[in-house]
């Protein structure tokens, strides 16, 4: 597997361009459980209530994903992958320039909260998964942080970010300031996905490069 900025590429991926955003081929009873959680919460759905939304037996249920943290798991596993396979592709399409691979960063994640908004909002329910489950999910969840910080360090060094001595907590800042899209946003606003994404491109390439 080829890796772009610590991103391995996945071996099935189906992502062919980062960004257009095209439905998700999920399981039924993914597709139910995304509903279930959207509507009330992870605590708030049951078994039952996903295997009525799917169409589906409770037994039919826990043979393909065991019980409800199980269906968290694997949605919460197709964000991130989806997420840091779409990661890989923008920042291989910069090539070596590094203010565009930080510019395709920051409308990629952008793009993530708005495009797959329903997904993305499980990101805050993964607290309720298991330590093996939340330990998989975050070690792909990780990835976005290291990927941004080896930027903003490649960035500094180079002389095209301005000197910052905490890149860590630039990165920290920065995906702050992404992931609070998702407490706005809405697919009925003003705004589409793509002009929000530039807004925010254009605050970060400010912010790492104002007096570089």
């Amino acid at each position: 597997m080829s890796n772009v900025g610590g991103i391995a590429e996945a071996a099935s991926s189906t992502v062919e361009d980062w960004r257009r955003f095209d439905e998700l081929p999920l399981h039924p009873i993914l597709v139910a459980a995304l509903s279930e959680f959207q509507q009330l919460g992870y605590h708030g759905t049951t078994v039952r209530g996903i295997a009525s939304r799917a169409g589906l037996t409770v037994p039919s249920l826990y043979y393909h994903y065991n019980n409800k943290e199980g269906v968290l798991s694997a949605l919460l596993i197709i964000a991130t992958d989806d997420a840091n396979e779409r990661l890989r592709l923008c920042l291989a399409d910069a090539g070596d320039d590094l203010l565009a691979q930080f510019e395709n960063f920051i409308t990629s994640v952008a793009l993530h909260y708005t495009c797959r908004r329903d997904l993305a909002m499980l990101h805050n329910e993964s607290r309720f998964l298991g330590p093996e489950l939340r330990e998989k999910y975050i070690e792909k969840r990780e990835l976005v942080q290291q990927v941004l910080e080896k930027l903003l360090r490649e960035g500094i060094d180079s002389g095209v970010f301005r000197a910052d001595p905490d890149p860590h907590f630039t990165a920290r800042s920065i995906l702050g300031m992404l992931g609070g899209i998702l407490d706005w946003y809405t697919p009925r606003g003003p705004l589409y996905p793509e002009e929000i994404a530039a807004r925010y491109r254009r605050y970060a390439v400010r912010l790492v490069t104002e007096g570089a």
